[in-house]
């Protein structure tokens, strides 16, 4: 049997192309070729591979007639950071190749943009006023496709285009031609340009010159620099420095002449190019397009970020192309590496999960977490190792790596997968680097991560109105938005999605809402039914857990934290927590034993027969606390069973539907004399004013529920006289409550002394929202 060896290992992307740079969300096909020491197809060879980010679909693969192994490499986690794939065939040795994800959101536009001036189908730089040359823009993608039916713009410092914008055609490119009159002659800058975006336009310029009808244009200039001995030398870049070295960061001038075939200096402004490898990635800046003067021409190079961690070679490059003849010169420079500088964290993922095992709709149990490299300069460094460790591990709590490498973005990421205990974490990253013979650290913690149950518990649920008492009573339609704020055990917001259902005992209101950010809203309506009390009660509930307090922190409800504490009186004349209007505080052990829920309606803290209930147990009837935890961190003897760790979390609240029309009651001072009641019709005459003095009164006014209510919220209330004083509460604002009874006004009317004596009116004006009024106006005497 002849040697097996792998000869190829190769990643391809969706349309076949070899690459070694991805999207975080595409899928990788990773290939192996076989052959013979001939040089032979090798078929039906078992083939394994691994990767050590993202998943293989299959970690073995038979090769085929053509000698080939494929399998497919996905990112189902977005993984950020660099990576190796092998492959391995018997006792060979495995083969390997590097790859990365990247996040291609925020890569640079992969659109590019180039333009050349042609004239006889040769490109040039060059032409005469008596000429017209042919502008040629192509615009191509980033797999060098040309994109179509798109705007080019073209500007020329001197000459005329015959328009200044075209479309590109099926290729990408774009034509136009430039001419020029005998009297425009000089050197300029053409420029072409793509709007892709209101904030970002793709250029491309070059230099030009337009020459005189009977011009000779000299195709025969050479580039270089005269050195100390005034010696011309040919085809090399003069630089500022001397050892050809700069710092990571760092600048150097660059400077050439121009001389012609005697050496002497072409005096005649020459457009001249500068470039170098870093420039054309974008990892350096320079001054790319510069005229010669006298004979020179000067450009600056900076460096950005072209040296990584290890430093680079960077080959300067400067150009003149005149008429299709290009000269050039050139220098290669060093570049020192990046100190590693420090380390960013980006972001968390979702950054609260669940528990392992109760993910679901809108629950992750994985988050995944981010982070940057940069060096001292601030720039990104990629291929640098980092590392991860976690702040606790409590429950099973792991990494889905403890190291990784970053990709060229400088990102790395790594997933925290949640265990069986509830916790706030953290994640430490830290790198290092031997930088000059010493040792750099730099490390940088995540913020902080929950790890929950992602249900809600009792004591975190919250609900209000936005109008506790509406004008309803006789009026159909009025609004009020009924909100609900549930968190989780420690607090957190319950994940999006999260479902509160609704019920109410008058009117009507949408049944249920799923959360964003912890809270969700419906709409209660007024209609029927309506009640002789005008209180309704309105019950949210939603799919939770029992409130437990953990005596021993470890955030697990076990034996060591209590017993059930059972809810069966009011505590501080509060509503018990179990019709959903009341609260409890926190104890130093236990849990808050619960039953299901109802609507409390008649609001006496007991469930009564007839009331309604949610059955969460589905055996038909109501059931009481059952002296077990309900909730999914539970160990020891007070644990619910499997079916029964959960339970319906409730809030309730009292809306009085009040009424537009009011009852009213104007006593004195100690209210032990009633001078009108609109309940009963009784009525006397109210007291003289005596000269100099003044009678005090009690006005108590409600809506027409039995008992009373309070009247509708924005509701006004004017106290006026025809004569004398007024003083004390003569006008109110109805403020947004649901108590129940009268509300109280006293003032005051006062006859200054020496007054003629006369009779008064006053006047009690009561204006619902609506506009129903509800008038009292009685005579009484100023003495």
């Amino acid at each position: 049997m002849e040697k097996l060896y792998i000869v190829l290992v190769s990643l391809l992307d969706s349309e076949g192309n070899t690459k070694q740079s991805f999207s975080k969300n595409e899928t990788i096909t990773l290939q192996a070729k076989v052959t013979g020491e001939n040089n032979t197809l090798i078929s039906n060879k078992a083939i394994s591979f691994s990767a050590s980010i993202g998943s293989l679909a299959i970690t073995s693969k038979l090769t085929n007639s053509e000698g080939l192994a494929i399998v497919h490499l996905t990112n189902e986690s977005l993984s950020l950071g660099a990576g190796t794939a092998s492959a391995d065939v018997e006792d060979i040795s495995a083969q390997s190749i590097d790859y990365e994800f990247i996040d291609s959101s925020t890569s640079e536009l992969s659109l590019s943009l180039t333009t050349v001036m042609t004239s006889d189908n040769e490109s040039v730089n060059q032409f005469k006023t008596n000429q017209t040359v042919q502008i040629t823009s192509t615009l191509t993608d980033g797999n060098g496709q040309g994109v179509a039916n798109k705007i080019i713009t073209f500007s020329a410092d001197i000459g005329t285009f015959s328009t200044t914008t075209a479309l590109t055609n099926n290729q990408g490119i774009a034509n136009v031609t430039l001419s020029s009159n005998s009297n425009t002659i000089g050197a300029g800058v053409l420029s072409s340009s793509y709007r892709f975006n209101e904030e970002t336009n793709i250029n491309n310029t070059f230099n030009y010159q337009i020459l005189s009808a009977d011009a000779v244009i000299n195709s025969d200039i050479r580039l270089g620099y005269f050195d100390e001995n005034n010696s011309f030398v040919e085809g090399k870049i003069e630089l500022s420095i001397e050892n050809k070295t700069i710092s990571a960061g760092g600048t150097l001038g660059l400077s050439v002449n121009l001389v012609d075939q005697n050496d002497d200096l072409v005096v005649t402004p020459i457009p001249v190019t500068f470039t170098s490898n870093c420039v054309q990635n974008s990892s350096a800046s320079i001054d790319e397009s510069v005229l010669s003067i006298n004979g020179t021409a000067s450009s600056t190079f900076a460096d950005i970020n072209c040296a990584g961690t290890t430093g680079t070679d960077d080959v300067l490059i400067t150009s003149i192309a005149v008429n299709n003849i290009t000269n050039t010169a050139s220098e290669t420079i060093t570049i020192s590496g990046e100190q590693l500088g420090s380390i960013e964290f980006i972001s968390a993922e979702p950054s609260s999960i669940v528990l392992k095992g109760t993910g679901g709709q809108s629950k992750q149990e994985t988050s995944t977490l981010t982070f940057k490299v940069k060096s001292q300069l601030g720039n990104v460094l990629a291929q640098q190792e980092v590392n991860f460790v976690l702040s606790t591990s409590v429950g099973g709590i792991s990494l889905s790596r403890v190291s990784g490498f970053t990709n060229s973005q400088g990102l790395v990421t790594t997933q925290v997968i949640a265990g069986t205990v509830p916790t706030a974490i953290r994640v430490t990253a830290s790198a290092k680097m031997d930088f000059n013979g010493e040792m750099v650290d730099v490390q940088s913690q995540s913020d902080l991560l929950s790890i929950n149950t992602g249900i809600p518990e009792q004591r975190s649920m919250t609900i209000s109105a936005s109008v506790l008492n509406p004008e309803a009573d006789k009026i159909s339609g009025t609004k009020s938005s009924i909100t609900a704020w549930l968190s989780d055990n420690f607090h957190n917001p319950v994940p999006d999605g999260t479902t509160v259902n609704f019920t109410t005992e008058g009117g009507n209101i949408e049944p249920s809402c799923s959360t964003i950010n912890g809270s969700c809203s419906v709409t209660w309506t007024s209609s029927e039914p309506r009640v002789s009390n005008h209180r309704v009660t309105i019950l949210a509930t939603a799919l939770g857990h029992e409130t437990f307090f953990d005596t021993n922190g470890n955030n697990i409800f076990d034996d060591i934290d209590g017993d059930p504490i059972l809810d069966i009186i009011k505590i501080d004349n509060l509503f018990t927590i179990d019709s959903g209007f009341g609260n409890y505080p926190a104890q130093p052990s236990g849990f808050l034993d619960m039953s299901e829920s109802w609507r409390d309606d008649n609001e006496n803290s007991t469930y009564d027969d007839g009331e309604v209930f949610i059955d969460f147990d589905g055996d038909g009837v109501f059931s009481v606390a059952d002296s077990l935890f309900n909730g999914p961190q539970c160990q020891g003897e007070n644990c619910a069973e499997e079916a029964m760790q959960s339970i319906h979390v409730r809030k309730a609240l009292i809306l009085v539907m009040a009424s537009s029309s009011a009852e009213f009651t104007l006593t004195n001072a100690d209210g032990n004399v009633v001078y009108q009641d609109s309940l009963t019709g009784n009525s006397t005459s109210l007291p003289n004013v005596p000269n100099g003095g003044r009678q005090e009164f009690n006005f108590y006014f409600a809506d027409t529920a039995t008992p009373n209510q309070t009247m509708p919220f924005g509701t006004t209330v004017n106290i006026s006289i025809s004569d004398g004083k007024l003083k004390g509460k003569t006008s109110l604002i109805v403020s947004n409550n649901n108590l129940e009874g009268f509300s109280q006004m006293n003032f005051f009317v006062a006859q200054d002394a020496g007054s003629s004596p006369e009779a008064a009116f006053l006047t009690i004006t009561i204006t619902s929202p609506s506009g129903v009024i509800t008038t009292l106006s009685r005579e009484i005497i100023l003495l």
